[in-house]
């Protein structure tokens, strides 16, 4: 789930003039060992190098012990996972957030969950609910996010939220639309029914076959009120 909402942030992110690369969560793969006794285990890519921790899990929590020191706070590769933070956050509505982004260079691994409520999209638990706010009232926005036009967790705009439609909205400014893609809707043709002109009655279609097989047997055609006549007979 991660992987894809960071697929969808990085076409987003992508369309901005100048943002540059996009960090990227690797795919996590579940294999089967019938032979083993424990028969399921997970497979990822070997980035060969210790994990750089770029957003631990902090705001009073414990974060897992780090194989490399966290990166500088002016890491481009650091501000842009917070961008990506802060939009999953806006995406969501404040219900569901990536944590404990670590990795080497633009590749993330290992990463962590938050959610508002349990359930959400099918997950069985809530994981760290209350990291949630805390995300929302520490968070500093960086160049990215101002790229994007992401706009602030708090103060005056935050205070005020404006009233969402239901389902998934880029966050970004200047998008419209409730999709899932970030690519804005195209306008088809306009319907070429409404060009066309309206069209004889189908009454005429049934007479002209009734005219043409009559000359062809060789029988003057009938009239209409003649099966009539012959109706009432």
């Amino acid at each position: 789930m991660s992987r894809e909402y960071c697929k969808i942030f990085a076409a987003e992110a992508q369309a901005a003039p100048g943002f540059g690369e996009v960090p990227e969560i690797l795919p996590l793969y579940l294999i089967y060992r019938p032979a083993n006794n424990i028969p399921y285990a997970t497979l990822e890519e070997d980035l060969g190098k210790p994990l750089q921790p770029y957003c631990s899990r902090e705001w009073g929590f414990a974060a897992a012990p780090a194989a490399a020191p966290e990166a500088p706070s002016s890491s481009e590769v650091r501000q842009k996972c917070q961008t990506f933070q802060h939009w999953l956050y806006l995406w969501t509505n404040g219900s569901f957030l990536v944590t404990d982004l670590a990795g080497v260079d633009w590749k993330m691994t290992d990463v962590q969950i938050a959610t508002k409520l349990r359930g959400y999209q099918g997950l069985k638990e809530s994981c760290f609910p209350a990291l949630l706010d805390q995300f929302a009232s520490s968070h500093q926005c960086n160049t990215f996010c101002e790229m994007l036009g992401l706009k602030p967790l708090k103060g005056p705009e935050a205070a005020h939220p404006q009233a969402k439609a239901k389902g998934s909205k880029s966050p970004s400014t200047g998008r419209k639309g409730a999709q899932l893609s970030p690519q804005p809707q195209r306008k088809g043709p306009p319907s070429p029914q409404g060009t066309r002109k309206n069209t004889p009655s189908s009454k005429a279609a049934p007479q002209a076959s009734e005219a043409l097989t009559a000359q062809l047997l060789g029988q003057p055609p009938i009239q209409e009120g003649g099966l009539k006549a012959q109706g009432m007979r």
